[in-house]
């Protein structure tokens, strides 16, 4: 819109229309909408472990988009700067600290201790108008329809801002307690009237400096305390209207409208009604707007009797009015879908995966589930996710931990009361897990009781001259626990470890597990090359013989009966392997001092004729 249109629309709004309220389209607003709205910003940046921003701190255009489409936005603009209410959302949850930016400004993360979820609804609403109020996060000047140059002068600046804001707030409560009659509707043009006429100077410092030096514009970057150069201000008689009067039209359908402290009432022919700096016609404040403007008593909340279905085809329905704490947690096992009144979460594999990294199990997942929709879960969806976590942690990485492994059985049970206070885990046959504890912890306690056990630090992997065999592949170790990365290595081999009559463990090498580790990529050198690292010793040479041989080594053979034909000289030889007819027949034994050559018995007659016909007596 341009400028000259903005200021006739402030100047012609006439001030009856603001009690016809038939006569208006009204853009409604609701300050519960948007603390959903600001929650649903806060879990995407969690769950997507933060998004990056470009070098003038912005969200790149293609993360901005998935961002959008999250918050149900997905008409948005491609530029974060031109999607005004997500963009005041940002600057918001980082003015509060929900949001901070990490890597020296090249990400914005999700701030692990939110308190923003879970407090009650009055008390995020009045947190959230008051971080706007008074903070410098949010600029409506450079919102303006207008072309501005510079930036923030200081801490003077923003004083000056929440200032200014407050004049205005001040103003809109004062008009609303006289047109209570009319339903609390204020014309826009008696609200900038009323600043106008008793609030001139709200945003601007007038200095006049006396009749030899020219009156100074505030509208200079040099002579307001916010630095800024409004270019299309060229004198006092127009910029009042321009940007004083477009800063309130701004903080009334930005900030204002988007928080849902205000409703919007729009002549019915006006196209734009509800975009930024489109001046309304009038307004008035919704109950959470006449509490914290217009004095009024705090507005009750809904904030509970919502509650999740849970289908069989694994969706979970999240019906309002659904506390931000309760989608909070969705959000870490279930794959949010979108919607606005009715929100959609899908229990997948990956989630649910993705939850067990947060400590979200199964039995957990399901306990939540039936809690918030009042009954059980469907059978199959019950069944699925014990499913799923039992094939998940079919294979689980510990950081940190301590394993325990033990020569015997009896090894085992003489220590089950030294390591119950550690609370280990089996794992495997004679191993056991620490979580959480140093295995130093561990070996004192095993010392204190009369043990003496071996240390292999992590990145330890030393394993020469761990084993022997004999000649039949039977192996055993050097000492009466082995070592888990000889284990480790072995196994690719040999088939482990049962227990040898004394009871120690024992491997075995076969003919079965060495074509398993051929089959499996091993090569016969690699073989033997591990094989004696782990070996004590030289190996036995009937095992390598045997190993080789296991290994098809040696290839295979067979015999094939043929007549030999010896010629009279190489040179007879040459000719008749360069003949066309006969050549093809003949096959010359490599490296023979004597002129030999194989025939097949089934050629033999074929070739005994070709040879009579070229001269050549055969016997």
């Amino acid at each position: 819109m341009s400028t000259e249109h903005q200021q006739s629309r402030i100047a012609q709004a006439p001030s009856n229309e603001a009690t016809a309220e038939t006569t208006l389209s009204i853009m409604q607003s609701s300050a519960t909408d948007f603390q959903r709205d600001l929650g649903r910003y806060w879990r995407y940046v969690r769950r997507v472990g933060g998004i990056a921003l470009t070098q003038e701190g912005r969200i790149y255009k293609s993360q901005f988009k998935m961002l959008a489409a999250a918050m149900n936005a997905a008409e948005a603009p491609a530029d974060e700067r031109d999607s005004g209410r997500l963009w005041f959302m940002r600057r918001l949850l980082q003015a509060m600290r929900e949001l901070n930016e990490a890597e020296q400004g090249r990400f914005i993360v999700a701030n692990p201790s939110s308190q923003l979820l879970g407090m009650p609804m009055a008390q995020r609403v009045k947190w959230t108008f008051e971080t706007w109020r008074d903070d410098a996060a949010w600029n409506e000047l450079l919102r303006l329809p207008l072309q501005v140059s510079g930036g923030y002068a200081g801490r003077e600046g923003a004083a000056a801002l929440s200032r200014a804001r407050l004049t205005l707030l001040r103003a809109i409560g004062r008009l609303t307690q006289i047109n209570r009659q009319s339903g609390g509707w204020v014309a826009l043009a008696d609200l900038i009237a009323h600043i106008k006429r008793n609030d001139y100077a709200f945003l601007f410092e007038r200095r006049h400096r006396g009749s030899v030096i020219p009156y100074a514009s505030p509208y200079q970057g040099t002579n307001n305390p916010y630095g800024l150069t409004f270019e299309a201000v060229k004198h006092e008689a127009n910029g009042w209207d321009l940007v004083e009067g477009g800063f309130i039209v701004n903080v009334l359908t930005e900030p204002l409208w988007w928080m849902g402290l205000v409703e919007l009432g729009y002549a019915r022919d006006v196209q734009a009604a509800g975009v930024e700096n489109t001046p309304p016609t009038a307004f008035r404040l919704t109950p959470s707007g006449a509490w914290l403007i217009g004095g009024g008593d705090p507005p009750t909340f809904v904030e509970s009797g919502g509650k999740l279905i849970v289908q069989p085809n694994f969706t979970v329905l999240a019906l309002e009015p659904i506390s931000d704490a309760v989608l909070s947690d969705l959000d870490h096992f279930a794959e949010p879908q979108g919607g606005d009144r009715v929100i959609a979460y899908h229990l997948t594999r990956e989630s649910l995966y993705r939850g067990q990294q947060s400590g979200w199990t199964a039995a957990r997942v399901i306990a939540f589930l039936e809690v918030h929709q009042g009954g059980p879960v469907p059978a199959n969806v019950r069944r699925s996710l014990e499913e799923w976590e039992v094939a998940h942690r079919r294979i689980t990485f510990y950081r940190n931990a301590c394993v325990v492994q033990f020569a015997d059985a009896e090894a085992e049970q003489a220590l089950s009361d030294v390591l119950a206070p550690f609370a280990p885990r089996a794992i495997g046959p004679r191993f056991k897990l620490v979580e959480g504890r140093n295995a130093k912890e561990v070996a004192a306690a095993l010392r204190e009781a009369g043990w003496t056990p071996v240390l292999q630090p992590a990145g330890d992997q030393a394993t020469e001259g761990v084993l022997r065999t004999d000649d039949e592949g039977t192996v055993t170790f050097t000492q009466a626990a082995a070592s888990v990365y000889a284990l480790g290595k072995l196994a690719r081999f040999a088939a482990l470890p049962a227990a040898d009559e004394a009871g120690r463990a024992a491997a075995h090498i076969t003919d079965a597990s060495v074509r398993a580790a051929m089959s499996a990529g091993m090569t016969l050198d690699e073989l033997l090359a591990t094989l004696a690292e782990l070996h004590s010793g030289p190996l036995p040479v009937a095992l390598e013989q045997k190993i080789r041989a296991w290994a098809s080594f040696f290839g295979n053979a067979a015999f094939h009966q043929v007549t030999l034909l010896e010629l009279s000289s190489q040179t007879v030889l040459a000719n008749l392997l360069d003949d066309r007819e006969v050549g093809p027949y003949l096959k010359p034994i490599e490296g023979s001092v004597r002129p030999l050559a194989l025939v097949l018995p089934a050629h033999a007659e074929v070739v005994r004729a070709m040879l009579r016909e070229r001269g050549i007596n055969v016997a």
